[in-house]
C-alpha cells in the first residue's frame, strides 16, 4: 500500500509577517484617525499658506511689494507631520509589549527578525504613502489657488514629483527610526519620550550650545530635513548627505533592536 503525502507549500515568513502587520495596523481605529490627521496637516497647510499669500495682495502693509512663493514652502508641514508618524510607529511597537501580543507574534515567527522586518516595512510604507499623497495634494492646492494671481509662483512637474517622493522617503525613514528605538525600549512612555525628544527637543537645544552647535546637523531631524527644505547647515550637508545621516540613524537603531530581540525574552 502506497501512502501519499500532500505537501502544503507555506508562505515565506516575511510575506506572512507583512500581511499580519498590515492587519494589526489598520484594524485599529486610532491608527486610521492619526493617518488622516497627518494627511490633513500636510495637505491643509498648502491651502492655508496659499490663502495667506493671496491675502497679502490686498494688505496695505505689503503694498508695492512682490509676493513670491517657492514649492519648498508647501512641504514644510512634513517636518511637523513627522511627529504623528513617529507616534504611530511607537504605539504600533510598544502596543505589542503592553498587550502581550508580542508573544503570539513571535510564536508565529519564531526566528523573530521577520517580525521586526515586517513591522518596519509596513510602517515605513505607511509613512511613504502619507508623505507622497499629502505633499501631492498640498502642491496641487497651491497651483490651483495661486495660478492666475499676482503671486509669483511657479512649479515644474519634475520638481513637484521629486518633492513628493522625497517627502515620502523622509517620513518612511522617520517611521523606521521610531520602530527601531521603540523595539529597543519596549515601553510606550519611554518610546514616546526618547523618540520625540530625539526628533523635536535635542536638535534645537544642541544647536544653541556655542562651540558644538554644528553637531545638531547630525541629528535625525536636522540632517534629514535637508532633503525637503533649504534650511542652513553648519555642517554643509548636501540633501542626500543629510538623508544618509538619517538613514544611518534608522539602520543603527534597527540593528540594535534586532540583536536585542534575539537575545532577550519576549
Amino acid at each position: 500500500m502506497i501512502r501519499r503525502t500532500n505537501h502544503v507549500r507555506s508562505r515565506p515568513a516575511l510575506i506572512g509577517g507583512l500581511a499580519a502587520e498590515s492587519v494589526k495596523l489598520w484594524t485599529l481605529l486610532s491608527n486610521r484617525i492619526l493617518a488622516v490627521v497627518v494627511l490633513i496637516i500636510i495637505a491643509g497647510s498648502g491651502g492655508l499658506l496659499s490663502a495667506s499669500l493671496l491675502s497679502r495682495l490686498i494688505d496695505s502693509r505689503f503694498a508695492g511689494q512682490t509676493i513670491e512663493a517657492s514649492p519648498l514652502q508647501f512641504v514644510d508641514s512634513v517636518l511637523w507631520a513627522q511627529i504623528i508618524v513617529a507616534v504611530i510607529g511607537v504605539l504600533a511597537v510598544a502596543g505589542e509589549y503592553t498587550s502581550g501580543q508580542i508573544r503570539l507574534s513571535l510564536l508565529a515567527l519564531p526566528t523573530r527578525l521577520p517580525w521586526l522586518a515586517s513591522k518596519t516595512l509596513v510602517l515605513a510604507a505607511t509613512g511613504f504613502v502619507i508623505g507622497v499623497l499629502g505633499t501631492t495634494i498640498s502642491l496641487g492646492l497651491s497651483v490651483m489657488i495661486l495660478s492666475g494671481t499676482e503671486v509669483v509662483y511657479t512649479v515644474e512637474f519634475g520638481e513637484a514629483a521629486t518633492l513628493c517622493l522625497r517627502s515620502g522617503l523622509y517620513l518612511a525613514t522617520i517611521a523606521a527610526l521610531a520602530v527601531g528605538l521603540t523595539a529597543v525600549l519596549r515601553n510606550v512612555v519611554a518610546g514616546l519620550t526618547v523618540v520625540l525628544g530625539l526628533l523635536v527637543v535635542v536638535p534645537p537645544v544642541l544647536s544653541s550650545i556655542p562651540g558644538i552647535g554644528w553637531l545638531a546637523d547630525y541629528t535625525p531631524t536636522f540632517a534629514g530635513r535637508r532633503l525637503i527644505s533649504d534650511f542652513d547647515s553648519l555642517a554643509q550637508l548636501s540633501p542626500w548627505g543629510g538623508y544618509g545621516v538619517l538613514a544611518l540613524w534608522a539602520a543603527a537603531m534597527l540593528i540594535v533592536a534586532g540583536v536585542l530581540l534575539i537575545a532577550r525574552d519576549a
